[in-house]
C-alpha cells in the first residue's frame, strides 16, 4: 500500500485509512477537486509540503489508480487527472470538511493563517466577469500580517484570473484593506469570488 506501517487488518476501513490518512494525502486530493492538475498548481495549494514528498504521494495515487498521469507529447508537461475512483472520494472529503466546520474549533488566527494560500484559494475559485474592463485589478492589503506578506493583486485579464505577489504596475480598480480573520468569512468574497467555505485550508 505505502511505506507507512500497515495496520495489519484487511477490512475496507483499515485499508482505506492506510492510504487516505497519510499526511498531506487528503489535501492533495482537495487541490485536484478544486481544479489543479499540474504539479506546480498542486504544490501552490500545499506550500508547506516538500516537493519530494508531493512527488511521492502523487506516484502512490497513480499506482492505486486514484489518479492518472498524462504527459503531453509536444510540451512534455505532466497533467494529473482523477479517475472514477478518485472522483468518488470528493463527496467523502467534503463531508469530512463539513464535520470539521461543525464540530471543531476552526476560528482563523493570524498565527495559523497562511496568507499566500488564502489568496490562492480566492484566485483559483474566482470567476471571470466579461462585464469588467480588461485588465481589471483588485489590490488586497492584509493589514494584520507582516508587510512582506501583506500585498496581493488579483488580476482579471484575457478572460482569466491570476494572483500576483508583486506589483506589476497595473492601475488599481478596487483596493480591499482587510484582516485575515475577516476575509475568509466575507460575504463579498464568498459570493463574488465563489470561494467555497468548506474548502478553506
Amino acid at each position: 500500500m505505502s511505506s507507512q506501517k500497515s495496520y495489519g487488518q484487511y477490512y475496507p476501513i483499515a485499508v482505506s485509512t492506510e492510504l487516505l490518512c497519510q499526511r498531506w494525502t487528503i489535501l492533495i486530493l482537495r487541490e485536484l477537486f478544486l481544479g489543479a492538475n499540474t504539479f506546480n498548481d498542486i504544490a501552490r495549494g500545499v506550500p508547506r509540503m516538500s516537493r519530494t514528498l508531493l512527488s511521492k504521494r502523487l506516484k502512490e495515487l497513480v499506482r492505486l489508480h486514484i489518479l492518472t498521469r498524462e504527459e503531453k507529447s509536444k510540451s512534455g508537461d505532466i497533467n494529473y487527472r482523477l479517475t472514477e475512483a478518485g472522483i468518488d472520494l470528493e463527496s467523502i472529503i467534503i463531508e469530512i470538511a463539513k464535520w470539521g466546520q461543525l464540530w471543531l474549533p476552526l476560528e482563523p488566527s493570524v498565527e495559523k493563517m497562511d496568507a499566500g494560500l488564502l489568496m490562492w484559494n480566492i484566485c483559483r475559485t474566482a470567476t471571470p466577469f466579461i462585464e469588467l474592463r480588461d485588465p481589471f485589478v483588485i489590490h488586497f492589503y492584509l493589514n494584520d500580517v507582516p508587510d512582506n506578506k501583506a500585498d496581493y493583486w488579483l488580476i482579471h485579464k484575457d478572460k482569466k484570473v491570476d494572483i500576483s505577489y508583486i506589483d506589476r504596475g497595473y492601475n488599481i480598480d478596487v483596493r480591499i484593506d482587510v484582516d485575515t480573520k475577516t476575509l475568509p468569512k466575507s460575504g463579498w468574497v464568498n459570493k463574488r469570488l465563489m470561494m467555497p467555505s468548506h474548502m478553506i485550508a
